[in-house]
């Protein structure tokens, strides 16, 4: 007895920790609501463990309800986890109503038909339905990756609740309220419950883990003001051409673009119409190019655009496309005023890194500027004047 004692306290301390650790991945990504439902759920189910352990302590009656509503409450919180995760909203009405029918349930062969297997089995044929439901409704999300394996999981720890209980009543010695705690039922409900629970809980952790990692990259990635991304995440990108060099079967061209008098903009209306400027500027060159190119922001007002399939000819008329656009743009910041953009640039040749290539496209980039702005530069050749933006365009 004192051996299944510690058993039975340790199968709860295993839920603890699980809920505690969903309640710690929740604190690193709060966007991720689906693991606040998933620590709740676990931290019901180590409330009904304990309950259990405790039930000797208390009446028969009372032990068996308040068990059984946290282990319900532990399933609804579950189905609500997974429906959060997958469709961001949870049908908290519908879960709540099949709860309580299947207490209903249990509560009538409690205190009704005074039988211990009626109640048992309405209550675990509950739970399996509350579980099977959301995962038949949520089938379609669930279909590939880690997702399918949560499916699976789930869907065979719900179907084995009713084998071990058909096993454990159909063979068992008759049981009463009084003497369940001590039974075959309890010891095998505790470790059926704290085995598939372990199952379903690495899972979880996985695909989260997996969820953190990428957008914890992503948000290093990425340019906070203009959603493009930053130099790091350019590199990582293009990681392959800059180890590789270009492909000789696809062709590759730069454009280095910069917003004229930018500094004139910051220091006459302020660095809030400056960020203004930027975001605009930024959504006009991804406006403009093709899902295929790479679009990031280099540094202050400086963007750096990565054009494939292409040459210096086909960059320039992505660069004077985007100038001819932007400097007929105005701006409520400014007071309708209107901002000019200049660019350089060059073909990334077979075997040149990035480093590089981005200093061929800032040579040609600052030729424009000394050529008095508003203009496009390719490396190595003439500029196109702004006058010719018509004509281009």
């Amino acid at each position: 007895m004192l051996g299944q004692s510690y058993f039975q306290l340790l199968s709860p301390l295993i839920f603890l920790v699980f809920s505690g650790g969903f309640f710690l991945m929740w604190h690193t990504a709060r966007s991720l609501h689906s693991l606040r439902c998933f620590a709740v759920s676990y931290l019901f189910a180590a409330s009904a463990m304990i309950g259990d352990f405790l039930r000797i302590a208390m009446d028969p009656d009372f032990a068996s309800a308040l068990i059984s509503a946290l282990y319900l409450a532990a399933t609804v919180f579950f189905c609500a986890g997974l429906y959060q995760l997958y469709r961001n909203r949870v049908p908290w009405a519908a879960l709540a109503a099949a709860a309580i029918a299947v207490f209903g349930a249990f509560s009538l062969g409690l205190y009704g038909v005074r039988s211990l297997t009626f109640s048992a089995w309405a209550l675990n044929a509950g739970i399996v339905s509350l579980y099977l439901g959301s995962i038949f409704a949520l089938r379609s999300d669930m279909r590939e990756g880690i997702h399918r394996v949560l499916r699976i999981v789930v869907s065979v720890s719900a179907c084995l609740l009713l084998v071990r209980t058909a096993i454990v009543f159909g063979f068992g010695a008759a049981m009463t309220k009084a003497n369940y705690a001590g039974s075959l039922a309890a010891v095998t409900l505790q470790l059926f419950i704290a085995v598939t629970a372990l199952a379903v809980a690495g899972v979880l952790f996985v695909m989260f883990g997996m969820e953190i990692v990428r957008r914890l990259t992503r948000t290093s990635e990425t340019d906070p003001l203009t959603g493009l991304l930053n130099r790091r995440g350019l590199e990582n990108r293009l990681s392959s051409i800059i180890n590789d060099g270009p492909d000789c079967d696809v062709g590759y061209a730069v454009v280095m673009a910069d917003i004229d008098r930018f500094k004139n903009v910051n220091d006459t209306y302020g660095h809030d119409a400056g960020d203004v400027i930027i975001r605009a500027f930024a959504d006009l060159l991804g406006e403009v190019a093709r899902e295929c190119d790479c679009v990031a922001r280099w540094g202050g007002e400086e963007f750096f655009i990565v054009i494939s399939n292409a040459e210096s000819a086909s960059a320039r008329l992505y660069a004077e496309t985007v100038r001819a656009r932007w400097e007929l743009l105005r701006h409520d910041c400014l007071g309708g005023g209107t901002v000019t953009a200049s660019f350089g640039v060059t073909n990334w040749r077979n075997g040149q890194d990035l480093s590089g290539v981005s200093r061929q496209a800032d040579a040609a980039l600052y030729r424009a500027k000394r050529e008095g702005r508003n203009r496009v530069c390719v490396y190595g050749s003439e500029s196109l004047p702004g006058s010719l933006a018509a004509v281009v365009a």
